[in-house]
């Protein structure tokens, strides 16, 4: 179970259609049956999102390749990069993933 709210979303070159998923910590966590996407990697849409939500959050975590089109300037919030493959990140905690 998990004891925080999780707000999922997916993005390619836009925010896929039927996000945010949110899931309360007494809700059981399942993951949307399927993604629509295809187009160029940005990280924009995400983190505009955040930013114009009421409260920012206490941490996004992005799961990527970090292959695509990062902002210009790092959000107000902590970023954590969960990256498969070798690509850096401009900014934020990258963390590796085999």
């Amino acid at each position: 179970m998990i004891r925080a709210r999780v707000t999922l979303l997916a993005c390619d070159s836009h925010l896929a259609e039927g996000c945010p998923w949110v899931f309360e910590p007494w809700e059981e966590f399942k993951m949307p049956k399927t993604f629509k996407g295809g187009g160029g990697t940005r990280f924009t849409p995400v983190i505009e999102w955040a930013e114009a939500q009421d409260e920012a959050p206490n941490l996004l975590v992005y799961f990527t390749d970090a292959q695509g089109e990062f902002p210009d300037k790092e959000p107000c919030f902590p970023v954590t990069w969960l990256v498969k493959g070798k690509t850096p990140v401009p900014w934020g905690q990258r963390v590796q993933l085999n």
